[in-house]
C-alpha cells in the first residue's frame, strides 16, 4: 500500500506541477466565465439596468459556474491518457516497470492521481467563480453528487478510450472530440442549434455535460425542480455503470 501512495504522490505532484495543466484546467474556464459574466454586467449597464438584474447576473454566473466546472472535469481526463500512454509507450516505461511495483499499481495510482485532481479541479472551479461573482449554490448534495459521478465518469472516458486508441494522439483527439461535442450539442460553443424538438431533447438530455450541469441549476439555485435534478442525477449515475461495464470487460478480454 505504501508503494501505491508513492505512485500516487508522483503522478498528483507532477500534475500539480506544471504550468500546463493550471493554466488549461483551472485560468482557462475562470478567465471565460469572467469574460463572459463582465460582457453580460456591460450590457446590463448599457441598458440602465445593473440594479433591476442583480438576480438575473446571479442566475447567468450560476449557469456559466456549473458549464465550465462540468465541461472542464471532462477535459482533464486527458491527464490519465497522458500518464497511462507514457506507461505504455514512454520511453521511461522499462524503467518503471524493472521496480519492485508491479504495472498494474502504476496505472492504479496514475488514476487515482487523476481522480484526485479533476475532485480539486471542479471544487477550484466553481469556488473561484463563487469568489468572483454571486452564484446561488442550491442543494448541496446535488452538487457533490454531479462532482462525483462527473470526475468518475471523466476517468472512465479515459479509460475506454486508452483501451480502444492505439496512439496517444489518436487517443488526444478522439477525447477532445467527445468534449467539445458534448459542449457543441449542449449549445455552449456559440453556435445555434434552432428550436426543433430534437435540438431541444440534445440541449437538454442529450450529452452527460447537459445532464450534468441541469442537474445542478434544477436543484434550487436557479430552477426549483427538484424532481427533474435528481432524474438526470438517476441518468448520469446509469451512463456512468455502463462505462464501468464496458471498461471491466474490454480490461477482461485484453488480458485473456
Amino acid at each position: 500500500m505504501s508503494r501505491f501512495f508513492l505512485i500516487f504522490r508522483h503522478y498528483f505532484t507532477r500534475a500539480l506541477r506544471d504550468p500546463l495543466n493550471i493554466i488549461v484546467f483551472l485560468c482557462l474556464p475562470l478567465a471565460l466565465v469572467a469574460l463572459n459574466m463582465l460582457g453580460l454586467i456591460g450590457m446590463f449597464e448599457l441598458a440602465g439596468e445593473s440594479e433591476t438584474s442583480a438576480s438575473d447576473i446571479a442566475a447567468t454566473a450560476t449557469v456559466l459556474a456549473a458549464v465550465f466546472m462540468v465541461a472542464f472535469q471532462f477535459f482533464s481526463g486527458e491527464l490519465l491518457l497522458y500518464s497511462a500512454y507514457e506507461l505504455k509507450e514512454g520511453p521511461m516505461r522499462w524503467r518503471l516497470f524493472a521496480s519492485p511495483a508491479p504495472p498494474r499499481m502504476f496505472l492504479a495510482g496514475a488514476s487515482a492521481a487523476s481522480w484526485v485532481f479533476n475532485l480539486v479541479q471542479g471544487f477550484l472551479i466553481f469556488g473561484g467563480i463563487a469568489l468572483l461573482f454571486d452564484i446561488y449554490w442550491g442543494n448541496p448534495l446535488i452538487l457533490v453528487s454531479v462532482f462525483l459521478l462527473v470526475s468518475i465518469m471523466s476517468q472512465l472516458i479515459a479509460a475506454l478510450i486508452f483501451q480502444l486508441a492505439p496512439k496517444r494522439k489518436t487517443a488526444s483527439i478522439i477525447i477532445n472530440v467527445i468534449c467539445f461535442g458534448m459542449m457543441f450539442f449542449s449549445g455552449f460553443l456559440f453556435v445555434p442549434l434552432g428550436n426543433s424538438a430534437i435540438a431541444t431533447f440534445l440541449t437538454s438530455y442529450g450529452t452527460p455535460l447537459s445532464l450534468a450541469w441541469r442537474a445542478i441549476v434544477y436543484a434550487g439555485p436557479v430552477l426549483d425542480d427538484m424532481s427533474q435534478a435528481v432524474f438526470n442525477l438517476g441518468v448520469l449515475a446509469a451512463i456512468t455503470l455502463v462505462l464501468a461495464a464496458l471498461v471491466l470487460i474490454l480490461g477482461r478480454r485484453r488480458e485473456a
